[in-house]
């Protein structure tokens, strides 16, 4: 999917407040990110249940960039198109220092010659009293993700990051427009915990991840180990 020009520009982000983390891995908090943040850049409960789909955790629904887009209009379009740019990709890779900046760059899914397949998809965590997601770290294809939150933590919820013996290092709470950010590598070991409260936890995944790789004979994406310092 080819983004149309978009509208509001990578000037609605604030880079201002990004607080870099290296240890134990490279990790990203960026407070008041939206400039103009209004609960409303996130879609209604109705829409939500007429277009997200319930994942395998079954308490997670989403929905991908490229089924969303063509849904959405206004600032909801814009946001997500601002997101999914080159622009953003080559911001984000430039406070990772990741050495992919203006590598081209599309909508996952996307027919076309491009490099770097981006996502932005929108995610409803629902009430559980088990973590949302366990300690893990992202498939080896993914270069960097990230979670831009649409809810507090009053309820739970936390991103959890973990040493590479899996214990937590640090618990960043859930805000209302904090983006989280986490260079992949083997040792980026993170976690979600359970959420309390009847409304859904908002937040928009972005990742970052490479378009076409091999398998080595361990089933292991070839190139993906470019990213992994």
């Amino acid at each position: 999917m080819e983004l149309e020009r978009y509208i509001i520009g990578v000037a609605m982000f604030n880079w201002q407040n990004v607080e870099v983390f290296n240890v134990p891995y490279k990790f990203v908090i960026c407070d008041n990110f939206l400039k103009d943040y209004d609960d409303n850049l996130f879609p209604n409960q109705e829409w939500c249940n007429k277009n997200l789909i319930t994942r395998e955790n079954a308490v997670t629904k989403a929905i991908s960039a490229i089924n969303s887009l063509e849904k959405l209009d206004g600032n909801k379009r814009s946001l997500l198109e601002n997101i999914l740019s080159q622009d953003f990709h080559n911001k984000v890779c430039k406070i990772l220092n990741v050495s992919l900046v203006n590598e081209s760059v599309a909508v996952r899914k996307t027919v076309g010659d491009y490099r770097i397949a981006r996502e932005a998809m929108y995610v409803t965590n629902l009430k559980t009293d088990k973590d949302i997601l366990d300690v893990h770290y992202d498939s080896e294809v993914t270069i960097w993700t990230g979670l831009l939150y649409f809810s507090d933590s009053n309820y739970g919820g936390s991103f959890n990051i973990h040493t590479e013996d899996k214990t937590i290092f640090k618990k960043i709470p859930i805000k209302k427009n904090r983006l989280i950010l986490t260079l992949n590598s083997s040792n980026s070991w993170h976690s979600v915990s359970s959420w309390h409260d009847n409304n859904p936890r908002k937040s928009i995944y972005i990742t970052s991840e490479f378009k076409n790789f091999g398998r080595d004979k361990d089933r292991k994406p070839i190139e993906a180990k470019e990213v992994w310092f």
